[in-house]
């Protein structure tokens, strides 16, 4: 059994998950929700993204993570998946060294580092993860 310690001190960030809206207006109105919502506990909203140019076009520009730009191959970064807005994708970078013969550390060095909270590469996980245990159970090097 853990013990909590409870703190005075309010958390300094926070990660509100993807939220969406079947119009702009039903998306403002549950921004202006959620604002309300955290300054009745003391807390800001910041920070926020949008792939909505309409959405982050009306609001105060300290607020938001990015500007749209058309031209733009802009991606916002949260809990280490970037999402790319104007193609609204998540994407996962992953470099791998070319070389012809890896050892396990290094296998495991490249699983170690696909950090995927919301489980989108999952299956790719599992089948690297069976792989660097069929590595060991064949006692290779």
């Amino acid at each position: 059994m853990e013990r909590v310690v409870e703190s005075n001190e309010p958390p300094t960030q926070y990660y509100i998950p993807h939220h969406g809206a079947p119009d702009i207006e039903i998306a403002r109105r549950l921004q202006s929700e959620l604002q309300d919502a955290l300054q009745s506990c003391g807390m800001v909203l910041r920070k926020w993204s949008s792939n909505s140019p309409e959405l982050l076009n009306s609001s105060s520009s300290s607020d938001v993570e990015h500007s749209f730009s058309a031209e733009s191959d802009l991606s916002v970064k949260t809990l280490g998946i970037s999402w790319k807005p104007l193609q609204d994708r998540f994407v996962f970078n992953v470099s791998i060294l070319s070389k012809s013969s890896f050892t396990k550390r290094e296998v495991l060095s490249v699983i170690a580092r696909l950090y995927d909270p919301l489980g989108f590469v999952g299956p790719v996980l599992t089948r690297a993860k069976i792989l660097l245990q069929r590595l060991w159970q064949q006692k290779l090097d």
